[in-house]
């Protein structure tokens, strides 16, 4: 069953739907894009397989006395190829070529076993091993060790496994982080124990030994260039006419906070309202580490992607942004003394929108008061009021677990205002059921801007008209 609410009692409406049962596959069929000529990626079927067998026991390829070898006298007498390598699937295939010539004794007279073994070697020495070949999978998200435990997430599943099950130790972990380092013309070890890096569309972080008492701890986020919500299953999200309510408030240059805990798909949602902005309309994106993608996602929209690094923080590049005339300014994720920053360009007739942690939309103003204060010796009683005043919107994202999966979804929006706070849109899961409400009105404010730009916005308030907008929104189709 599915309850719609309106501001009047009276026209409650509540909806009879069965719970859907979960889609028993984890993730729909997917195109895997283009295969590096070495290492292929695990199919749906053995990504589970892989995840859920003991391979301890089992023989590789190549003995691991052999391999270690091996790889010193390829990082030996192919030190550049094997730095090289990589990052470029050429070299590797060469370097394959390479081993099965020089090693053919040890490789054994059977071709088809011998490139397995080749492949092996050049995937282990060169490249990350398991680790690569389990990121080729379209569908993970995260990979994380702990010193022992290996966790793999998808959108909407997760494992936790041993690592010597799959054949991951913290020797191996060590020699991945370290190649990931040198990529970043960074060092991981006891004098430099944190490591903070970007490979491809890989976010890596890592903890050295020294400072992790029972091994090094890894933390990869996978960033993909592509919209994990969009126009076609936001329904699964929120229903539709929220989707049309943020294209013309994004059409209205508004200003946009988006807070919730991590892992809920603020990212993604941003993304979606940057999808909206005017394509003449320019932005510049500040990031950490380059996880939106935002030029090859739009690549008809005007943006300057920055990312922070060489000395420069996101306070540094938003103060930049205001002499590169962009309408808006998109800040990935707010954490630090920047909100002070991001105010300014708000008060100087700039659009933000930015994401952040915070328990619930009513949270965001003292949040931002806490992080301009961090850096800045303001005052807390103005700079809320500001807030309140020019930052137009909040929305609030929250994620729940049914029968293992994970279904994302929008809470609640607020219209920020100088007097009062106003719920415009709210959805909650009780039970197995969402319901929604319709709160307030947007202010006479906003529509006078919305009516400069010829944009007309309604709640639904009948509630045959909640009902026709809201049916299909029903629950467990997992984002894609």
């Amino acid at each position: 069953m599915r309850i719609i609410k309106s501001e009047n009692p009276e026209k409650a409406v509540v909806v009879n739907e069965p719970l859907k049962e979960p889609k028993k596959s984890f993730v729909p069929s997917f195109d895997f894009g283009k295969k590096s000529p070495v290492v292929e990626a695990l199919t749906k079927d053995e990504l589970v397989d892989f995840l859920t067998t003991d391979i301890s026991g089992m023989e590789k390829p190549v003995s691991d006395d052999r391999l270690d070898a091996i790889r010193d006298d390829i990082t030996t007498y192919y030190s550049k190829e094997v730095l090289d390598g990589l990052t470029d699937d050429t070299i590797r295939v060469n370097l394959v070529e390479t081993v099965l010539k020089q090693y053919k004794a040890i490789l054994g007279s059977d071709t088809k076993k011998a490139r397995e073994k080749a492949e092996y070697i050049v995937r282990e020495c060169v490249g990350t091993g398991v680790i690569e070949k389990i990121l080729l999978d379209d569908r993970i998200t995260d990979i994380g060790w702990n010193g022992k435990l290996l966790s793999v997430k998808t959108n909407d599943n997760k494992w936790i496994v041993e690592g010597e099950k799959v054949g991951i130790t913290q020797k191996y972990m060590d020699q991945v982080v370290s190649k990931y380092a040198v990529a970043n013309d960074l060092e991981i070890n006891d004098g430099n124990p944190i490591f903070n890096g970007m490979f491809k569309n890989l976010r890596i972080s890592a903890t050295y030994q020294t400072n992790a008492p029972t091994g090094t701890t890894v933390a990869m986020r996978v960033a993909r260039p592509r919209l994990a919500l969009d126009r076609e299953n936001f329904h699964h999200f929120a229903p539709d006419y929220m989707l049309e309510f943020f294209e013309k408030v994004v059409r209205t240059k508004s200003n946009i906070v988006i807070s919730g805990e991590t892992g809920t798909g603020k990212t993604e949602f941003q993304k979606l309202l940057l999808s909206f902005i005017d394509p003449i309309d320019r932005i510049v994106m500040i990031e950490d580490v380059q996880e939106t993608h935002a030029q090859i996602l739009f690549p008809d929209k005007d943006i300057f992607s920055w990312v922070t690094g060489n000395g420069l923080s996101i306070s540094d590049l938003v103060s930049q942004s205001l002499r590169n005339e962009p309408r808006y300014i998109i800040v990935a994720e707010t954490r630090d003394k920047e909100a002070y920053e991001m105010l300014k360009a708000i008060l100087s007739g700039h659009s933000v929108i930015t994401t952040l942690h915070a328990i619930d939309c009513r949270a965001i103003p003292r949040r931002f008061v806490n992080m301009c204060a961090s850096g800045y010796d303001i005052n807390e009683e103005s700079v809320e009021s500001d807030i309140n005043r020019y930052f137009d919107f909040g929305c609030h994202i929250k994620s729940v677990k049914v029968d293992g999966k994970t279904i994302r979804y929008l809470n609640e929006v607020v219209e920020f205002n100088q007097n009062e706070t106003v719920t415009l849109f709210k959805q909650k899961f009780v039970r197995g059921e969402f319901i929604c409400e319709v709160g307030g009105e947007l202010s006479e404010k906003f529509r006078e801007r919305m009516h400069e730009r010829f944009i007309e916005f309604e709640f639904p308030t009948e509630p045959e008209e909640i009902e026709d907008q809201t049916d299909d929104s029903v629950l467990l189709e997992v984002v894609e």
